[in-house]
């Protein structure tokens, strides 16, 4: 038998006084954590392969299922938290990348919300808006070297192609 480095991540606790053995947990999960003894009557539980899916939690009929977290500490290491040290060796044994669904699994502030538009100092403020309009958009991209337009103002010189960001942005001092 190989030797797992990996620790469970979770544990599956069954109240015994509760489980009337019916199975339905057995048939319930897809990782194959519950299973029948050799007696064939009574059910018991291997957390190692439990994703804390809380299926069989929930359809137990008697509420004999619990699932917890399993709390296995690695040595104290600046450069390596536990969670990168597990995650290098389920890479290690797997051969391949860990991939999670619907986005980072990992807790990163959401910046966007503390964005702080104050755009009072940008520029002075026009004194005759009609032939001054101060805009919000940003346009990024080159400019022409020279500018023609009719007398409607509607430009002839053929722009390069351009990202206009209707969302004000505004850069520090270097």
């Amino acid at each position: 038998m190989a030797i797992n480095y990996i620790p469970r991540r979770f544990n599956i606790i069954r109240d015994k006084a509760l489980c009337t053995n019916c199975g339905l947990c057995v048939t319930q999960c897809s990782n194959e954590c519950h299973f029948f003894a050799d007696d064939k009557k009574t059910v018991i539980s291997n957390s190692n392969g439990c994703v804390a899916c809380h299926r069989c939690v929930d359809l137990c009929p008697v509420g004999a299922l619990r699932i917890e977290k399993y709390v296995c500490d690695y040595r104290d290491n600046a450069n390596w938290t536990p969670r990168y040290q597990q995650e290098i060796c389920r890479q290690a044994s797997t051969g391949s990348t860990l991939l999670s669904a619907m986005g980072n699994p990992q807790d990163y502030p959401i910046y966007w919300d503390k964005i702080l538009l104050n755009a009072s100092q940008v520029t002075n403020p026009s004194i005759d808006p009609l032939r001054e309009p101060m805009e919000i958009r940003a346009i990024l991209g080159r400019k022409p070297k020279k500018l023609e337009v009719e007398k409607k103002g509607k430009s002839i010189t053929k722009m390069p192609p351009q990202v206009v960001l209707e969302t004000p942005i505004m850069f520090s001092a270097m």
